[in-house]
């Protein structure tokens, strides 16, 4: 990273978050001590973020920094866009965002939630059955992608036969480098998920039943039933956002709990502290990294002028690093107080999954822990995504641990 001036007086910076060998925390703690906004000219320009209190106002503002895109469909959360097509309702404003938002927040409530502990449960029990036996198993593939996909599947009402291409289809495009193969794979694949899920939402109008497609099947906006593509919007969302994200924490938090072994002997010996512990992990191993706006109206961001058409980086991780907010941020502190995090993101469109996200993780992370209780990572085959720029995570976690048993009967 290198600082210059440019000529219209904006501070500039060689940045690119999604270069392979971009250290995020080496990076943002620079810039908040030295360059809090800086102008990158990659990826088409944007300015880039690193303080807390910035990136929270900025998120908070939507009249002025939108998730929307234009009538081209340039624009919405991720920096480069890797579509022109709009995701509802993350890619609204309001008021119009908050008519879908109010949908969803009765679907994934706390109560709901609840509701939905208990398949969450059998789900990862009967995930970790399949390999427990066998005394070794890698933790991506085999527990933390399955889960949040047959979770996901299950809340929607899609065939559970389809869980584990959608998870893949979204694990590419999250951790794909940017133009790379595997990318353009991933964006095919997203159009298979579309038509699915289309598919399905027609069938449920037809025949409906206890699953949030049947739900949106029933919902008006001014009078008039959602349409099939608006349906199908939505529930792609629900795909990307409830599958890989969710992955991605458990599986960085297992792999931090094998290299410290004092740290998880803490969770076994004091269960409830899960639940703070989830907070710390979440601040420290964010998966989503970092998200996107357009400016729609002139403003200043620390004393510099930004103009319409102007796209701004909302880095949550240097956020979550913040020194002036949290003390010893580079420590994991699992009863860290007043864990104010921005990993779910903050205002209107703060992840309306966060509660299950959390379920599933607790879930995971308990019954590896009870089960799994001596598991090692093998550190030298773990990978990790190559592009960590907006998402982050691994591709691949192996581990060893004493083969246990079952504990639902074979079907």
């Amino acid at each position: 990273m290198i600082e210059d001036e440019m000529t219209d007086g904006r501070p500039s910076i060689d940045f690119d978050h999604h270069d392979p060998h971009f250290s995020a925390a080496e990076t943002y703690a620079s810039l908040r001590r030295t360059c809090p906004v800086a102008w990158s000219d990659r990826h088409g320009g944007f300015w880039v973020l690193s303080r807390y209190e910035d990136i929270a106002n900025v998120a908070r503002n939507d009249a002025v920094y939108s998730s929307a895109r234009d009538e081209h469909g340039h624009g919405g959360i991720v920096i480069p866009e890797w579509s022109t097509e709009t995701s509802i309702p993350i890619e609204m404003d309001p008021p119009e965002q908050m008519i879908y938002r109010r949908m969803l927040n009765q679907l994934f409530s706390p109560t709901a939630v609840q509701r939905l502990q208990p398949v969450v449960d059998e789900l990862v029990t009967r995930t970790i059955d399949a390999f427990i036996e066998r005394g070794n198993a890698d933790l991506i593939d085999e527990l933390t992608g399955p889960v949040p996909a047959l979770v996901t599947v299950h809340v929607l009402g899609v065939a559970e036969h389809h869980a584990k291409r959608l998870q893949r289809a979204v694990h590419d495009v999250f951790s794909a480098a940017v133009g790379s193969e595997r990318s353009a794979r991933g964006a095919a694949e997203m159009q298979w998920v579309s038509q699915l899920l289309l598919e399905h939402v027609r069938e449920r109008r037809v025949r409906p039943g206890a699953d949030v497609l049947s739900f949106l099947c029933t919902q008006l906006v001014d009078g008039e039933p959602l349409t099939d593509e608006v349906i199908a919007s939505i529930a792609k969302l629900i795909v990307g956002g409830g599958m890989d994200t969710t992955t991605s924490l458990t599986g960085q938090t297992l792999r931090f709990l094998s290299a410290y072994p004092d740290v998880r002997r803490r969770l076994v010996e004091q269960p409830d502290l899960l639940v703070p512990a989830t907070e710390e992990f979440l601040r420290v191993f964010a998966p989503s990294q970092s998200m996107g706006r357009t400016v729609v109206k002139d403003a200043t961001l620390h004393g510099c002028p930004v103009a319409p058409g102007e796209r701004v980086l909302l880095p949550w991780v240097s956020a979550n690093f913040d020194e002036s907010v949290f003390e010893r941020p580079e420590e994991v502190v699992l009863d860290r107080p007043k864990n104010r995090h921005l990993s779910f993101g903050i205002g209107y469109h703060r992840c309306v999954g966060a509660h299950l996200a959390k379920a599933m993780f607790q879930t995971m992370t308990r019954q590896v822990l009870s089960r799994l209780p001596d598991y090692e990572v093998l550190e030298e085959k773990v990978v990790e995504y190559p592009d960590r720029g907006n998402q982050t995570g691994l591709d691949a976690l192996p581990a060893v641990f004493t083969p246990g048993p079952r504990v639902l009967a074979e079907a």
